[in-house]
């Protein structure tokens, strides 16, 4: 198909783009495509903007680079990690050099949004995406419903509110994308169920984030306590289906007895939602006679599989993807989005990252017991393992992680032939493979 031309005609108050979802990678996008003089519809199903916030929030300093957050909603500049798993003794690992920040994610994406419309873009809440055709004309027909009476948003039934047309759809708008499935565009398939509880009345270090890996509470994950502003965070993550996340939290007060008397905890606000965790996805644009999408952020997979840190991604995509896309409608750049989908690993500065955390995932996943995650801990325990540990979660920026990290694990487990024996063994040669 040749490049988009901008609505003339009947249809010249159309719009360039239509978006939806108005998260981090929606309005990343939003924001970029308006200040390059784009025409930029954003459709949000919740009645605000951060009104259901489904993240806990995890903002590593790289984001700093491409999006001048202001200080306010950085809650707290974490610096140490506390790892514990079942019977025996916590890990803890610190460092001045790298850091990431617990963050106000309702105001930051509110501030996101003022600044999107600031630039000319236009917000829309309470507006769902129903679906979207090519028309005759080439323009995309989009059909938006009406909001759910509910908190959590939605639509309320599958009757068409209104119609809006433009010349390209972005589908931000999560890891189930409706875009991605009215497109026949690749969807998730795989994910981690999560729950996180914003709860007061405890006393935490405001720098330290607590972990405990255990199997049994969080298989394939973990269960976490970390300073959130005024209050603290308790959160879990684990396979979908292979365990019930309530239950989980409900007995946290005896995983972090050491940490925090959580006796008293007055939960404030409870969070749920799933993660993306199989990997980028492959077909996220197409532009035929069916119709012009892109997807970006979760519902592109672009989503770290083994932490689920998907801000950082998102909002890289959503950038570059602004830039693809205008110059597509704007200039009539024939394949300027399936160069930016080629390109964007190292135009993103995203260096391996994604790739690891697949890997790492990969890992994760064949832990089937605890033992399996005690093994693995006591390797890390060591001053050896323990360095590495450091060195990847504390000290290396997403835009620097490469299989160079990955080679002293190698090294690591090599020396230790019960462990390497091990399912890791497999998942190394796959590093290996790849460096």
């Amino acid at each position: 198909m040749s490049a988009p031309s901008r609505p003339s005609g009947e249809l010249s108050n159309a719009y360039d783009v239509i978006v939806v979802g108005a998260s981090f990678a929606g309005l990343s996008f939003a924001s970029v495509a308006a200040a390059r003089g784009l025409r930029v519809l954003v459709l949000e199903r919740d009645a605000d903007i951060g009104n259901v916030v489904r993240t806990t929030g995890v903002l590593f300093a790289d984001v700093l680079d491409v999006l001048d957050v202001p200080a306010r909603y950085l809650m707290n500049s974490v610096r140490q990690i506390r790892i514990q798993t079942p019977d025996q003794k916590p890990i803890t690992i610190s460092s001045r050099a790298f850091r990431f920040y617990m963050a106000d994610v309702t105001g930051m994406l509110r501030w996101m949004a003022e600044e999107a419309q600031a630039r000319g873009a236009t917000i829309r809440c309470g507006s769902p995406y129903l679906g979207a055709a090519r028309t005759s004309s080439g323009l995309m027909r989009v059909s938006i419903g009406r909001p759910s009476a509910t908190a959590g948003g939605g639509i309320s039934s599958r009757a068409v509110a209104s119609e809006e047309y433009a010349s390209f759809l972005v589908g931000a708008d999560g890891a189930k994308s409706a875009v991605a499935r009215s497109m026949g565009l690749d969807q998730n398939t795989r994910f981690l169920a999560g729950a996180e509880w914003l709860i007061q009345g405890i006393q935490l270090d405001p720098e330290t984030f607590y972990l405990v890996m255990d199997h049994k509470l969080a298989p394939g994950y973990c269960v976490w306590l970390a300073p959130h502003g005024d209050l603290a965070a308790l959160g879990v993550a684990g396979h979908l289906r292979e365990f019930k996340p309530t239950q989980s939290l409900e007995i946290a007060n005896e995983i972090f007895a050491d940490v925090a008397d959580l006796r008293n905890m007055q939960v404030v606000e409870r969070k749920a939602g799933i993660i993306p965790t199989g990997g980028r996805l492959r077909r996220v644009n197409r532009d035929d006679e069916r119709g012009r999408a892109l997807l970006l952020g979760d519902a592109a997979g672009l989503c770290g599989a083994a932490t689920g840190g998907g801000i950082y991604p998102a909002l890289i995509s959503g950038r570059l993807a602004a830039q693809a896309v205008s110059n597509q409608v704007l200039n009539g750049t024939d394949g300027a989005v399936k160069q930016y989908l080629r390109d964007f690993a190292h135009a993103g500065r995203m260096g391996q990252y994604l790739q690891i955390e697949d890997w790492l995932r990969w890992v994760l996943d064949h832990m089937g017991s605890n033992a399996d995650v005690a093994m693995l801990y006591g390797l890390f325990g060591r001053p050896d393992g323990h360095r590495i540990l450091q060195q990847i979660l504390l000290e290396t920026p997403i835009i620097s992680m490469d299989n160079s990290l990955f080679t002293l694990v190698r090294k690591l487990l090599s020396r230790h032939p019960k462990i390497y024996g091990s399912v890791f063994r497999t998942a190394l040669r796959r590093v290996v493979a790849h460096a």
